[in-house]
């Protein structure tokens, strides 16, 4: 295959012009394109998927190859013999590469700069092809409205975040444009115009939406998932049930403030829960408050979820509720130990429970993961409570009979 830099063009020294640049060896030239994986550096364009046996890399120079005003970034103090070097060497794109060594360009483009796009690159490419089979995973994302506030997260963004945090390759199949599995919960109605049909019609969306994902689960292509998701917590609460606890699964939590971000922080505090009876009955009626996020009071209840009820409340220890509870992934683990001993407490002490009303105020990471933690055959059914117009009502009922 013939290479576009290998014109035959005179070069330009301090002191004496030649008739050809000095070639790069051929050791050099299968590096930078093994390194570079065949694409360019900066935009990623693929470089050897062409009709014609000609290929549209180019391996264009940090430092310039000769030490002449015209050389774009040869004045920089690099040895001449060490500047056909595959380390001084980055492959480019014909677009990229005029870009980058366009004079009025220079400032922006410099030696630092493109030393920068060369590692990046190659580092990313040696992680992806290092991988193993099982190193990938399907990302699944669910956004909705929340309270007038439209939330979205694109494909390559989610794709950044899976490898960044977890060092796994993102797929999106299932879709005829391989976006993935995606839930757009944003064409229901309002829900306080609707507010039976809104989580009725959001139920079968999701349902109808996890049916590619089930079936690949179910023949085996599908062994890890990704969750993203911000909505309503009654419909992310259902989303966790019907996904279950199959196939491992990571699901990621939106963390607001300064800087957002999906990332988890490894130094943020990790915050502990614990559970606690804040009313008896001689029954075994059971109200449960989640107060994670924000704090609930039992003025807050509706007077149906604690007259003659039992009712419980887990929250975190030491520290009061507040958006940023689940900075840390090892407090989302904590909460999820917290919840499941409660529920298997409750198997002990109120036998009769055959359904729990949940009043939640919680992270995206909780909400999915009481879904994914509740037993089908082992526990209550449980009905989920939202607020609207400042009175929680009833939503969505899971593990009963409509969604078994």
């Amino acid at each position: 295959m013939k290479n576009t830099n290998d014109n035959e063009d005179l070069i330009e020294t301090d002191n004496y012009v030649v008739n050809k640049r000095p070639p790069i060896s051929p050791e050099d030239r299968l590096k930078l394109w093994v390194r570079s994986g065949g694409r360019c550096a900066i935009c990623n364009k693929y470089l050897l998927e062409l009709n014609y046996d000609v290929n549209i890399g180019e391996m264009a120079h940090i430092v310039g190859w000769s030490t002449a005003k015209r050389s774009p970034r040869g004045d920089a103090p690099l040895p001449a013999e060490q500047r056909n070097n595959v380390d001084n060497l980055v492959l480019l794109c014909a677009e990229h590469h005029k870009i980058v060594d366009t004079p009025e360009l220079l400032k922006e483009f410099t030696v630092e700069r493109l030393i920068g796009h060369k590692i990046a690159h190659e580092q990313r490419v040696y992680h992806l092809t290092d991988m193993k089979a099982d190193d990938s995973t399907v990302v699944l994302r669910m956004f909705g409205g929340i309270r007038g506030l439209s939330v979205e997260l694109s494909k390559e963004h989610a794709r950044q975040i899976v490898f960044s945090d977890a060092g796994k390759f993102a797929l999106f199949p299932d879709s005829f444009d391989k976006h993935g599995i995606e839930i757009d919960l944003h064409q229901l109605l309002d829900p306080e115009d609707s507010w039976d049909a809104y989580w009725q019609m959001g139920v079968k969306l999701i349902d109808k939406s996890l049916q590619p994902l089930n079936e690949g689960i179910k023949q085996g292509h599908i062994r890890h998932v990704s969750v993203f998701t911000l909505t309503r917590i009654p419909l992310m609460i259902y989303l966790g049930y019907q996904l279950g606890d199959k196939i491992p699964m990571t699901i990621y939590q939106k963390h607001r403030g300064k800087t957002e971000t999906w990332l988890w922080s490894a130094t943020a505090p990790v915050e502990k829960f614990e559970y606690r009876q804040l009313a008896s009955a001689g029954n075994d009626k059971v109200t449960l408050i989640l107060s994670l996020s924000g704090s609930i009071g039992l003025d807050d209840l509706p007077a149906e979820l604690k007259e003659g009820t039992n009712i419980f409340e887990v929250r975190p220890v030491d520290t009061i509720p507040n958006r940023d509870i689940f900075l840390n992934k090892l407090s989302a683990q904590n909460f999820t130990k917290t919840f499941h001993d409660l529920l298997s407490g409750l198997e002990i002490t109120h036998k009769g429970c055959r359904q729990i009303d949940l009043v939640p105020a919680i992270p995206v990471a909780a909400a999915v993961s009481i879904g994914r933690g509740v037993m089908r055959q082992a526990h209550p059914a449980i009905m989920i409570y939202d607020r609207s117009a400042g009175i929680y009502k009833p939503t969505i009922k899971i593990n009963g009979h409509e969604t078994n």
